[in-house]
């Protein structure tokens, strides 16, 4: 209707003019009238509404009174072209009240034009659309940012990274893909509650805007990872001195609940243009990097090399069968028998888990256990292995042998689950089983990663079972602490056994381990035992029991009775 009456314009008579545009317009609209050069001579109310400047301040000014910055000079270009044509310009444009406030108008310009057609004034009129548009905002944010970091999410990750590829490839420069992964933020999770994991997350992408200040992109992808686009970066030299610095920086302890928590990262990295030249490449490049990280421990990062692929889908593979194998009994126990190294007489056994998949073959436990404890698979693993172990411990002593102890390791990840000393309790007494038969192995690290520890073993003695220390030496700078444990067996690391009949400092460390031990009363086992001549040794520095090779690989149950003659109930 208003571009009719613009038409019908033949001779200027502002009057009625105005009269005629307001008896067409709704109430709500907000109306404002120029000349040629774009100077205004009306408003409307709602004009001074809106815009918090009276009549007199707009009469005479130009519409950048308003103008916020929000457009670019361009866009204000093509308007002008369009209605200095005499064509009608309608568009959204965000302006700037007086107080500096801004608000948005969905606008309409209408050209005037005279009897030769040439415009002579134009009308504007706009309707408040502030609140459409805030709501957009939100649902934009809700979409393409992450809101418990602030940081775009992986979508809106995706377009930037599209956008940084094409602009990198232009100019011929390099990119590193960064995938930042948490190693096990979900122990906390667990242990702690959601919200504290949900603290360390918004301190680690805090720290990560603080170290890059805005050089570089970050996001986060999903739970605990994180992806970084290193931008301008030289070489891959380059881009490893960075990680290597944000690595730093992001491991500083982080206090929550009154605990010092210091994290670890598994990284996998990925270069542009040298490892691929797409997003989708690139990203899936920096994953498989990551997951090789991740298969090494955490704790470190990888750059992509041709062949992990292959790696990665292996694992894949195998991480998708390690719980059907768990649910389908696709695993079984083999015993590797402990003695005693002067008489020679069998002590006990340590059960070892065999996993045999019926497609895949045997498959190495340095393979599936950390896969296990990774996926947290462990735990029903674990407890298959302890309910297989205490079965089996019972049949022997049904069939005449007395009390054997059976060695059973249990894996920090186990440790970390609130039930853990319930279902242990559960399973003694399902298999009826004499608790003092049973013996948990812990590794010497577990301590270390897990405060109050000590409390929970204790409990488990109490259960009737005892304790050991497994690869004892490796962990830590001095052996003092171990008074402080409530474990029974020290077990002697391999990695001391090996050379102790060439080596004398091996040998000083194995005296001094059994030395203190003897002297707070606990007992000494040596691991990893393959000739002679380390028996020999072990003896002379008082070690009372071992195992190895040179005795007996582990094997199988029936073939382990082997070593039991002695223990018969009769004999």
């Amino acid at each position: 209707m208003i571009e009719e009456l613009a038409r019908n314009q033949g001779v200027y008579n502002p009057e009625k003019m105005l009269k005629d545009v307001v008896f067409a317009l709704d109430q709500s609209a907000i109306v404002a009238i120029t000349d040629q050069r774009g100077k205004i001579f009306y408003v409307n109310q709602l004009f001074t509404t809106i815009s918090q400047y009276n009549a007199e301040e707009l009469i005479g000014a130009t519409h950048s009174i308003v103008n916020s910055g929000q457009h670019p000079p361009a866009f204000f270009k093509e308007m002008w072209a369009t209605i200095g044509r005499g064509k009608t310009w309608r568009g959204e444009i965000c302006n700037r009240a007086k107080d500096g406030s801004r608000y948005w108008v969905d606008t309409t310009i209408v050209p005037f034009l005279n009897a030769k057609g040439k415009p002579y004034q134009y009308i504007s009129i706009r309707y408040d659309i502030t609140e459409r548009k805030e709501s957009e905002r939100m649902i934009r944010d809700l979409a393409y940012n992450d809101q418990l970091t602030q940081l775009p999410n992986r979508l809106s990750f995706r377009e930037q990274l599209h956008s940084e590829i094409e602009n990198a490839y232009g100019h011929g420069e390099n990119l590193a893909l960064v995938h930042l992964n948490i190693d096990r933020l979900h122990f906390v999770n667990d242990t702690l509650g959601y919200e504290a994991g949900d603290f360390i997350l918004s301190v680690v992408a805090k720290r990560l805007k603080e170290f890059l200040k805005g050089q570089h992109v970050i996001a986060r992808l999903s739970g605990d990872e994180f992806a970084i686009l290193l931008k301008n970066i030289r070489d891959e030299s380059h881009a490893k001195e960075l990680i290597e610095a944000i690595q730093h920086y992001l491991e500083e302890p982080i206090e929550v609940m009154g605990q010092l928590h210091t994290l670890t990262f598994s990284i996998g990295i990925a270069l542009f243009p040298e490892h691929a030249r797409n997003y989708s490449e690139l990203s899936m490049k920096a994953e498989t990097a990551l997951s090789e990280a991740k298969a090494r421990g955490g704790g470190g990062y990888e750059v992509y090399r041709r062949g992990s692929a292959t790696k990665t889908l292996e694992r894949i593979l195998l991480e998708n069968e390690l719980k059907k194998s768990i649910q389908q009994g696709h695993f079984n126990l083999e015993y590797q028998p402990k003695f005693n190294l002067k008489s020679g007489t069998l002590t006990g056994v340590e059960a070892l888990v065999r996993w045999h998949h019926p497609d895949l073959g045997m498959i190495p436990p340095d393979k599936f256990i950390p896969m296990a404890e990774e996926t947290k698979n462990i735990v029903a693993l674990g407890e298959w292995v302890l309910r297989e172990a205490c079965s089996q411990a019972k049949k022997w002593q049904e069939s005449g042998y007395r009390t054997l102890r059976i060695a059973i390791n249990m894996s920090a990840v186990q440790l970390e689950e609130p039930t853990i000393l319930d279902k242990m309790k559960e399973i003694l007494q399902e298999t009826n089983v004499s608790p003092e038969s049973i013996e948990i192995e812990l590794t010497e690290s577990a301590f270390a990663d897990r405060e109050g520890l000590q409390e929970m073993v204790q409990q488990m003695r109490e259960l009737g079972v005892t304790v050991s220390i497994d690869d004892f030496g490796t962990g830590y700078s001095t052996f003092s602490y171990i008074k402080e444990l409530p474990v029974d067996t020290v077990k002697i690391d391999k990695a001391f056994v090996n050379d102790i009949h060439v080596n004398e400092e091996s040998r000083a460390i194995i005296k001094a381990i059994v030395t203190l031990a003897n002297t707070i009363g606990l007992n000494v086992i040596a691991e990893g035992i393959e000739c002679e001549e380390q028996v020999k040794v072990l003896n002379e520095l008082g070690c009372r029991e071992g195992q190895g090779y040179y005795y007996s690989k582990p094997t199988s149950a029936t073939n382990c009775e082997k070593f039991m003659g002695k223990w018969k109930v009769n004999e």
